[in-house]
């Protein structure tokens, strides 16, 4: 077959060289993406490698930044039944591949995938554009997806206090990277559909709300903006009115009505009968919380966690356990022939990761070098002969 001759550059060499994109570029790089992503998975090809250095942008009628996107070596087919065959996958469920910075958390626990993958993939890429860096980071490749299992995602302000992103866009990333893909986006329509509403200023309540994570706390929900309505001009005057005479009130005290004393000051209000009022007591607070969330993550995934008293912690990773605060905690992993072991003693909330090792086999024992035995039929030699005095 003949291949097309792509001539410009991938975004990864444009994010080496300036560090950042700006909202509206990238903006336009990804909507490219989501309607090629779109036609892929209608015909149930999940990419499961979209990054920066497989957007490959090009020229097309005078048009810069035209998308290609490239590289679907490790893509997954998914179910596709042909003349009433069984659907059949490249792949099997527990197997990583990827590039770990834009690795979904179902894909970095080896979970069964679908399409989502490349929408959270792509959330990845905006953030990126944005924040001049990948949000998760570490120096394994175990370390990083840890991360996208369990670490909340840090503003793009707070990786790059330079950045000009809308609060409506970054709504929109946070809902693309949610831990759980029931709260993403479900399919790449849906997305860019969002970014148009973002860039246009159109976000509704309905559109955007952050998701709790899906091994941690639940985060604050953020809401788009909602446009005020314009005051009456009647409304201000009553309100004007009714403030000069709350004053007026104030400063020259009720007037008295017939009968009463001038001055007098009115009598302290009584409990009625049966009524009793409660007094503040002191230290009346709630006591603070002793139990402490345990992230478990290990490498490779879908190990069973034990605890120390011999209780399944959990039956796969990754996975939380509820623990004591300051108690320590004894866990064991085990994935077949496969052990690892680890021992924390928590005052916060954490997350840990166990390496699973085979067990070493033993080495068989040296034999002991022995002299060499000569047989007893072997004939003496010469050497070892004595000669008789008389045969001298």
């Amino acid at each position: 077959f003949i291949m097309e001759f792509l001539d410009g550059e991938d975004l990864g060499n444009v994010l080496g060289r300036e560090v950042t994109v700006d909202a509206d570029r990238v903006c336009g790089i990804v909507l490219q993406c989501c309607r090629a992503l779109s036609a892929t998975h209608a015909k149930g090809i999940v990419h499961r490698d979209i990054k920066p250095e497989n957007i490959f942008l090009t020229k097309r009628d005078g048009v810069d930044d035209f998308v290609k996107i490239v590289d679907f070596g490790i893509a997954k087919m998914s179910d596709i039944e042909t003349d009433g065959a069984p659907g059949r996958k490249l792949t099997k469920t527990g197997m990583i591949f990827g590039t770990p910075e834009y690795m979904s958390p179902e894909q970095a626990a080896g979970k069964e995938l679908d399409h989502r993958v490349d929408v959270y993939a792509l959330g990845i890429i905006l953030y990126e554009c944005l924040a001049g860096r990948v949000p998760f980071e570490g120096d394994t490749f175990m370390g990083v997806l840890t991360q996208h299992l369990f670490a909340e995602l840090p503003p793009i302000a707070e990786m790059n206090p330079q950045a000009k992103v809308s609060r409506e866009l970054e709504l929109v990333i946070r809902k693309a990277l949610a831990k759980d893909p029931d709260d993403r986006y479900q399919d790449t329509e849906e997305l860019a559909e969002a970014i148009d509403c973002a860039l246009d200023g159109r976000l509704s309540r309905a559109t955007v709300k952050t998701p709790p994570s899906a091994f941690g706390p639940p985060s604050l929900s953020y809401l788009a903006p909602v446009p005020r309505r314009k005051t009456s001009r009647w409304v201000w005057a009553a309100t004007a009115v009714g403030a000069v005479a709350a004053l007026v009130w104030v400063a020259l005290g009720p007037v008295s009505g017939p009968g009463s004393e001038a001055g007098a000051s009115p009598a302290p209000a009584e409990a009625g009968p049966g009524v009793e009022i409660d007094e503040p007591v002191l230290g009346d607070v709630e006591p603070e919380l002793t139990v402490v969330n345990v992230h478990v993550a290990t490498d490779p995934s879908g190990a069973r966690i034990i605890l120390d008293d011999g209780v399944v912690g959990c039956a796969t990773t990754p996975c939380t356990l509820e623990t004591e605060r300051g108690s320590t905690l004894v866990i064991r992993a085990k994935l077949g022939k496969r052990r690892g072991r680890t021992a924390i003693t928590p005052t916060q909330e954490e997350t840990v990761l166990i390496e699973l090792h085979a067990p070493k086999r033993p080495q068989p024992k040296p034999r002991n070098a022995e002299a060499p035995k000569r047989k007893r039929d072997q004939p003496a030699r010469s050497s070892d002969l004595k000669v008789p005095e008389w045969a001298k």
